[in-house]
């Protein structure tokens, strides 16, 4: 593990990026490349009791912290509980926060759901986080932020992708006038409102706004930090310089180029220490 990086924030392989590997490959080859924390990726239908052993004896004998768990996506209909086990999960191997999205229609639906999840995690110290994108319903940083306003719950926060951040309307300056907001008003929060962010680059401009081109952009289009146009430093500069970032830098470029987990681990990290020092 780099030390240096260790001594100065959490830095995560986020799951995304190598999605073909199963969680504890993934935990191994971000301890590995450099990376002190690490994303899991959680399908219900498929996760056992083995697949939490492995994982949590693979961060064990690391000793690299499990960033985020995800995804828990809200649909209409479904029964409250859907989603209860991965807060079980989350507290079995340690994982900080729980991700989700909402594809409720009704924010009112959401918020209910969100609460659920929240309040399951209570006497931890895991936050639940909402990310806002696109092609949901929360699709921006205000309804994400009515939705956790609305809740209110100590653990609830919001999730910045810094993609989804630029492809809805959004940017750094906005989330400086959020943080400035809860210190006038005191509001407290278990841990901060935005308890790490996501990065990753990209151009400037969506080149295909139709929901395939949106699609498109945002799972297979990300690059590594630096080789594209988003104001990626003026995000760092507008958050805490301890928050743990989230390398989501999902790219059919890399894994064409990377088709070894080991050396698409090293190459986003390796390329994330080289821009982190460019910008301090």
């Amino acid at each position: 593990m780099n030390e240096s990086l260790e001594s100065q924030r959490l830095i995560s392989l986020a799951a995304g990026v190598v999605p073909e590997f199963t969680p504890d490959q993934v935990v191994y080859a971000a301890a590995e490349a450099g990376f002190n924390a690490v994303g899991i990726w959680c399908d219900l239908q498929t996760w056992t009791n083995e697949r939490t052993d492995k994982v949590r004896k693979a961060l064990a004998e690391t000793g690299i912290t499990a960033l985020d768990i995800e995804v828990v996506w809200f649909h209409p209909g479904e029964p409250i509980d859907t989603h209860d086990r991965f807060v079980d999960i989350a507290k079995s191997i340690g994982a900080k926060n729980i991700l989700c999205v909402s594809s409720e229609k009704d924010i009112h639906e959401t918020k209910k759901r969100f609460k659920h999840l929240c309040q399951l995690t209570n006497g931890s110290d895991i936050s639940v986080v909402l990310e806002f994108l696109a092609i949901t319903e929360i699709n921006s940083l205000a309804k994400a932020l009515e939705v956790v306003d609305g809740v209110a719950h100590p653990a609830g926060g919001i999730l910045v992708d810094t993609l989804h951040l630029q492809r809805t309307g959004s940017c750094a300056h906005d989330l400086v006038e959020i943080q400035q907001e809860r210190l006038k008003n005191a509001i407290e929060y278990k841990n901060q409102l935005f308890p790490y962010i996501q990065m990753c680059d990209a151009s400037e401009a969506l080149q295909d706004d139709s929901l395939e081109g949106v699609l498109e952009d945002a799972l297979f289009l990300r690059e590594l930090l630096g080789e594209g146009e988003l104001p990626l430093k003026d995000v760092l500069q507008a958050v805490d310089g301890s928050l743990p970032i989230s390398l989501e830098i999902r790219s059919r470029a890399l894994m064409e180029k990377f088709p070894k987990l080991q050396d698409r681990a090293n190459v986003v990290f390796q390329s994330t220490q080289q821009f982190l020092t460019s910008v301090k």
